[in-house]
């Protein structure tokens, strides 16, 4: 058993904790190391291979495509470094899985802007309260794009900011909506160990990286035609 008293003055045994190097200063849950993260002025967020990268790889490659399509030097997805550091952090708990679902939902609140210049390069009508989805599936749909994998690419888009908005600490919880939307995508809740919510966020990963790959070729079609 992995047992430490952090500091003579408090005499408290704890199972882990984390010191920071720079600052010294010690954290005794994963809570409080993240938060104390993103207020970091020395942080500096390392994505490895595996899916995360691939994500990464693949809103980069989007932000091109689009960036080319409007002719504006703006990313379509923004991302921030501690939503970087959140994809490839490990999922241990019911905790760990609901962060990682805002931060896969933070990355689908993309430019609005952008894509209303991209609607009106080809002249397509949209509604003024329109979110990020509504608008790429209004601008497939009038470039005649046929592939019906682009459609349930944004529907399982759809569902992980529907889940984000069922689950603590975004939005009020519901248990049983949550849990019915996890069934939708294929993933099982509630988990009966930290190995069974790593195996659910890895399949969440997966399809979210499927659906991007199945954006990127659509729009790229649009450029080409």
């Amino acid at each position: 058993m992995d047992q430490i008293y952090p500091s003579i003055e408090e005499p408290i045994i704890v199972r882990k904790w984390c010191r920071c190097s720079k600052t010294g200063e010690i954290f005794l849950t994963q809570e409080d190391l993240r938060k104390a993260y993103i207020q970091c002025p020395y942080r500096q967020p390392k994505i490895g291979y595996g899916l995360p990268s691939e994500i990464l790889d693949e809103i980069n490659e989007i932000n091109f495509i689009v960036m080319a399509l409007t002719g504006r030097n703006e990313s379509l997805i923004d991302i921030k470094p501690e939503i970087a550091t959140l994809l490839a952090s490990p999922c241990y708990s019911v905790i760990d899985f609901e962060v990682k679902i805002g931060a896969l939902a933070s990355l689908l609140e993309m430019n609005i802007s952008l894509l209303r210049t991209l609607l009106d390069k080809y002249n397509i009508e949209y509604g003024k309260d329109e979110k990020s989805i509504k608008l790429l599936k209004r601008l497939f749909k009038a470039k005649r794009v046929e592939d019906a994998s682009i459609y349930e690419a944004l529907d399982f888009l759809k569902k992980v900011v529907n889940l984000r908005n069922k689950l603590p600490p975004y939005h009020r919880p519901s248990t049983s909506e949550a849990r019915e939307i996890m069934r939708e995508l294929g993933i099982g809740f509630p988990a009966e160990n930290s190995s069974g919510w790593q195996k659910n966020s890895e399949i969440l990963l997966k399809r979210f990286l499927e659906a991007l790959r199945i954006l990127r070729r659509g729009l790229r079609t649009i450029g080409v035609k």
